[in-house]
């Protein structure tokens, strides 16, 4: 089972993130041959992906910084978590290898497919790239509130928790449209490599080092 629930909640996530953009394209009567391109599944510059890469550490600053406060870090690594969940097991391949999944393709992929190649590009289309891109960031931040408030059942939540888990997740978001649409110029994969480095590294500090 070590395996197969991060494998199924990844295709899970993977389906949604596909599904919706695929819908709005087909009731578009646009050709198929398009699709992967226009969910920017295409060659990027060399800084773009470069500036993924560099830009990874920050976000794991921005995102799981509060992990350093005892209280917070005791939420963010609970049970219900992902690295809650990780955190119980004995490292080993296979928790490595779900770690790889669930970083690169649940948190990184899937993400990076719905909130910056499919809501992000079409709110930056209607209202221009910053309040597009400031737009869908607040989406994001949402949806990340709303995924500890449905996984988590905490009594007392610490005053900061939410707030930080809000606003960390907005900057993110931000940064990762910023290389999304500015920098790899509609390509997913500099904002493709930045999420997934950061969750990776997230995971298995969350989990392992604190």
């Amino acid at each position: 089972m070590l395996l197969v629930n991060p494998l199924i909640s990844t295709v899970i996530f993977l389906a949604i993130a596909f599904i919706c953009p695929l819908l709005l394209f087909l009731a578009q009567k646009q050709s198929l041959e398009q699709f992967p391109r226009n969910l920017g599944f295409f060659k990027s510059e060399g800084q773009a992906v470069q500036m993924g890469v560099l830009s990874s550490p920050l976000l794991v600053i921005v995102g799981y910084g509060g992990a350093l406060i005892p209280d917070l870090r005791e939420i963010m690594g609970a049970p219900g978590t992902i690295a809650g969940y990780f955190s119980a097991q004995d490292p080993g391949f296979l928790v490595f290898l779900s770690i790889f999944l669930v970083g690169v393709f649940k948190m990184g992929l899937a993400q990076e497919i719905f909130f910056r190649a499919f809501i992000g590009r079409k709110l930056v289309d209607r209202l221009g790239f910053s309040s597009g891109n400031a737009l869908q960031a607040f989406i994001s931040g949402m949806f990340h509130v709303f995924l500890f408030r449905l996984g988590l059942e905490v009594q007392d939540w610490p005053p900061l928790f939410l707030p930080f888990i809000f606003a960390g997740n907005c900057l993110n978001a931000y940064i990762l449209g910023y290389l999304h649409i500015l920098l790899g110029r509609g390509s997913i994969i500099p904002n493709w490599i930045s999420h997934s480095l950061a969750s990776l590294a997230a995971i298995i500090i969350l989990a392992f080092y604190l």
